[in-house]
């Protein structure tokens, strides 16, 4: 990925009450050694940035201290105050900035790094990055950004829980998600002793934007300064002011530098139970694992056997050494089922007690994974396993992680029923193996490699290890479209539709699709010709053959339909292309995301041609219809494109999201 070289967030601890209601804290900062190389001596260009979710309440935390080292952290004393009057956090603020809470990042900014107004012009001109339409850039390189015609209101009086839930938890802005609306508005008005809460459209892809936060006579940003690569894609750029003066201010703006980002490994976020129960540090896997052929030859020689092949017979293998197993050499611990004529447990005789029995090895069905029993904790070994794990083989692999004996589980058959297609519940025990630092991988078999699984947000896809980079830094459209093909002139147009959405947004582009053959596979070649990544996700349907080029994937089971479209939340842009009721479903399902706040409402594009028509005419008249009678939200009505012509597309995002 690109980013600003930073610090994790930094957490409290201490905590004193200031005057007017305000909170001191001080905050300390984790700094490795290869960012402490970077700023020691300049820590003068190493900035606050305060956490995004704190900022969206009108928390403001505003440095009060230089920065110090303390060891390997440095350390920052700071004063809380809850600037936005209607959202009430002032009275209650003290309930929820505890010691332990994470207030936020240092950010290293280095002047060498910073563009000019000549570099920023050539990098507009370039669709490198897109910035807001009222944007302007002066001579030092500083340009003004003002946000568009949206405030944020709360649905619901914030209560103390509600608040310590936003602030503490990993999910809490999910709950922030849900109860701030944004409301359009003709001028945005900041009064005197006040804040609001506005956002932006902006696209950064390899650079990173600083904010201002000084006082000016157009207001003050709050210390949520930073807006990273990658993350800052889309409408919903949050931007955050506070009026400190006597007077009213309309339509407040800030000033903004910009900044090349660095490559980097991003350090996934993970809980780990307890400081005690980490699981071995995660090292980057042995290059043999990305070969098919010699992973492929361990799993043979590991499964050889006499024994009918079937579900109950599932291989499980525990390898303290990798790569000396991809030498050659045997795992220390292998297990084979005997054939006893038993079964797993299944179904009904999921029990708890039944479970624990399983677990402990006290049942007659014993699991594979009990070998792990045997494997002493900090072992950081790798476990191969014949079958994607089941309920019993997931609580022996997760206890294992807690204790380090595992950092790697190589898996070879998604499921013995449904072939390569993995259910709702793989993909939650799939979450959990992302949240303990374990690395997976598949042998796949259908494919003929061997796939690292890689989270971006909440979603996982599989993917060899060289496509790694592209896939975290690509900006993602997610293309619907039916198993039937289109014409060559329907073709033609789509072609031209990807060459402009490169140029309009440059070459860090991805599209996503159902995977399936027809308009999918069409638009998947069209895709990759032009040197796009493409992904797909898999449904396993009757009337579908899964197309084998797409570059990251992710399958799920005919009963996980509804769970599937969660993975289309990587996608920033939605384009519907002539189908059918599938594809109808997944208009609605999209739609209704966006109502909710699932995802961030964002322009839709509906495309193609029939019989001398717009394929989705009706369906634009149906919208209308709805918007009219009050039963669809008003956006519908500026957020969407229903067209056959490739080159108004760009034009429809450039408006749509207020660009420059």
């Amino acid at each position: 990925m690109y980013a600003a070289p930073q610090t994790p967030d930094g957490r409290i601890v201490a905590v004193r009450p200031a005057a007017n209601g305000d909170l001191s804290i001080d905050i300390a900062f984790p700094v490795d050694a290869a960012l402490r190389s970077l700023i020691e001596g300049r820590e003068a260009e190493v900035i606050f940035a305060a956490r995004s979710r704190l900022a969206r309440l009108g928390i403001d935390i505003l440095p009060a201290s230089p920065l110090a080292w303390d060891g390997d952290e440095l350390g920052l004393s700071a004063t809380v105050h809850a600037t936005v009057k209607s959202y009430g956090v002032a009275p209650i603020l003290a309930t929820a900035l505890l010691p332990g809470v994470r207030a936020g990042r240092l950010v290293f900014c280095p002047t060498d790094r910073r563009l000019d107004s000549e570099a920023i012009d050539r990098a507009l001109l370039a669709n490198e990055l897109q910035l807001p339409a009222a944007y302007s850039i002066d001579a030092d390189g500083r340009f003004r950004i003002r946000p568009d015609g949206w405030i944020y209101e709360l649905a619901e009086t914030l209560t103390p829980a509600m608040l310590k839930s936003i602030v503490t938890r990993t999910d809490g802005k999910d709950l922030l998600n849900r109860i701030q609306l944004r409301k359009a508005v003709d001028r945005i008005v900041l009064e005197p002793d006040d804040g609001v809460i506005t956002s932006c459209a902006m696209f950064l892809h390899r650079h990173y934007v600083v904010l201002e936060s000084e006082d000016s006579s157009l207001g003050r940003h709050l210390e949520a300064v930073c807006l990273d690569p990658v993350r800052t894609r889309g409408t919903n750029i949050f931007l955050e002011f506070a009026n400190h003066g006597e007077r009213r201010i309309v339509n407040p703006a800030v000033s903004a530098a910009l900044y090349h980002a660095v490559p980097f490994e991003q350090e996934p976020r993970r809980w780990y139970g307890g400081a005690d129960l980490k699981p071995a540090a995660p090292t980057p896997a042995a290059e043999p694992i990305a070969d098919y052929e010699r992973v492929v030859a361990v799993f043979d020689r590991l499964e050889a056997s006499t024994e009918e092949e079937r579900y109950s017979h599932r291989m499980v293998a525990f390898a303290a050494d990798l790569p000396a197993l991809m030498a050659g050499e045997n795992p220390e611990l292998v297990w084979r089922r005997p054939s006893d004529g038993d079964v797993p447990l299944i179904g009904k005789d999921l029990t708890p007690r039944a479970v624990q029995e399983a677990v402990d090895g006290a049942d007659g069905r014993i699991y594979g994974t009990c070998v792990l029993n045997g494997v002493e904790p900090q072992q950081g070994g790798t476990v191969l396993l014949g079958y994607f794990p089941n309920l019993v083989e997931h609580t022996q692999i997760c206890s294992a992680a807690l204790a380090g004996k595992i950092k790697r589980i190589i898996f070879r058959r998604a499921s013995y029923e449904h072939g390569c297609f993995l259910s709702a519940r793989d993909h939650g025990r799939l979450a959990d193996y992302e949240a303990l630092g374990l690395e997976v991988f598949w042998c796949n078999d259908e494919r003929r490699h061997v796939a690292a699984h890689v989270f971006r947000g909440l979603r996982g896809f599989f993917m060899e290890p060289h496509i790694v980079p592209r896939f975290k830094s690509s900006l993602i459209f997610a293309a619907y479209g039916s198993a039937k093909a289109i014409s060559d002139e329907e073709v033609d147009k789509i072609q031209r539709l990807v060459h402009n959405l490169r140029d309009f947004f440059g070459a860090d582009i991805a599209f996503m699709t159902g995977g399936g053959p027809g308009s999918m596979q069409q638009t998947t070649d069209i895709a990759q010709s032009l040197g796009s990544l493409v992904g797909a996700s898999f449904i396993e349907t009757v009337d579908q053959e899964t197309n084998q080029t797409a570059e990251f994937y992710q399958t799920f089971q005919g009963r996980s339909r509804q769970a599937r479209q969660r993975w289309f939340e990587v996608a920033s842009f939605h384009l519907f292309f002539m189908g059918g009721v599938g594809t109808l479903e997944e208009v609605g399902l999209t739609l209704t995301d966006m109502k909710l706040g699932v995802i961030d409402l964002s322009p839709l594009v509906f495309f193609g041609r029939h019989e001398g028509g717009r394929y989705w005419l009706n369906l634009q008249a149906q919208f209308e219809t709805m918007v009219a009678a009050g039963r669809a939200p008003e956006w519908l009505r500026d957020h969407v494109l229903v067209t056959d012509d490739p080159d108004s597309v760009s034009a429809f995002y450039k408006r749509t999201l207020e660009l420059g």
